[in-house]
């Protein structure tokens, strides 16, 4: 089998095993040998002398399948961290409205009293009632505790009256533009139900992640892409500015985040990053900037 050579020597190499290349002309090899951060070679495992050295490090693979790492093309990084730290209140962890009241209730009382509670993950479809939760849902499970609770798209959430209430947001509260906040049919309140408010939330509203709640999130989010095999990402969040770029720059240069990051950037950070001489396609392997995202939607109340 013909295979890539460079001399050099390996500093790992894995063979006996089942190796798609996904390269039309060689589309199975044996070996992999690998140098610093490269692959330096694919082959057979009678090839295994052309890569190796003193400080070689051989694992045997057993015949296990060796593919190339997958690229994510659409995810968001910061979104993942949020949801990683907040309660699980996706299927299959609950199943009802009265569950989540019994997870946020639980963390309630782990939680000093003004202190925000966050789930994540609900989707009403998969819950006994077939609705969203509401404010008054979530006032029983924690009266003293401000709370926000984030539907899977990320495109609404749900907050109870005292989260509401750091919000501005009351019956007068006219639908901010890009979003909608549902009412009471009958009393026109808020029912604790708000679509396209999440950005306006988060940088407004809700503290921030502490240093060490990042450090966190960041940690298992790292642990979860590399073991799903994802050793690239695209983050397609629209808000990202030169903020999000220089924090992503401060992960990557401490190596907390291992896959190669391309980050879309909003069409209103565009100046910032020319004037910075900065464009898609600046950066390096490890990061670099990607397509300006521009989103036209209309909230209407359905997801």
């Amino acid at each position: 089998m013909e295979k890539e050579v460079n001399k050099s020597s390996a500093d790992l190499i894995l063979f006996n095993a089942n190796v798609l290349t996904m390269e039309q002309t060689n589309p199975r090899a044996e070996l992999v040998a690998i140098g610093g951060s490269r692959i330096i070679g694919v082959g057979s495992n009678s090839d295994c002398g052309a890569f190796q050295g003193n400080q070689t490090m051989l694992i045997d693979c057993e015949g296990k399948t060796i593919i190339p790492g997958f690229y994510d093309a659409h995810m968001h990084v910061f979104a993942l961290v949020s949801s990683l730290l907040s309660l699980d209140c996706g299927p299959p962890s609950v199943s009802s409205i009265v569950d989540i009241q019994r997870l946020i209730a639980t963390r309630a009382k782990q939680t000093p009293q003004g202190s925000w509670i966050k789930g994540a993950e609900y989707n009403e479809f998969y819950l006994a009632e077939k609705r969203h939760p509401t404010r008054w849902d979530l006032d029983q499970a924690a009266p003293s505790h401000p709370v926000k609770l984030a539907h899977r798209t990320r495109h609404a959430c749900v907050l109870n009256s005292i989260a509401l209430s750091l919000a501005g947001i009351n019956k007068e509260t006219p639908d901010p533009s890009g979003g909608l906040i549902d009412r009471d049919y009958e009393t026109g309140e808020p029912t604790g139900l708000l679509f396209g408010m999440n950005t306006y939330l988060s940088e407004n509203v809700i503290p921030p992640l502490s240093a060490e709640e990042m450090d966190e999130g960041i940690r298992q989010t790292n642990e979860i892409l590399l073991a799903s095999g994802v050793t690239s990402l695209q983050d397609a969040t629209a808000h990202n500015g030169l903020a999000q770029w220089e924090h992503f720059q401060g992960i990557k240069d401490a190596g907390k985040l291992k896959s190669r990051i391309t980050m879309m950037f909003s069409f209103d950070a565009l100046g910032q990053f020319q004037e910075l001489g900065l464009c898609p396609g600046s950066g390096d392997e490890n990061l670099r900037l990607g397509m300006v995202k521009i989103i036209t939607d209309e909230t209407r109340g359905m997801l």
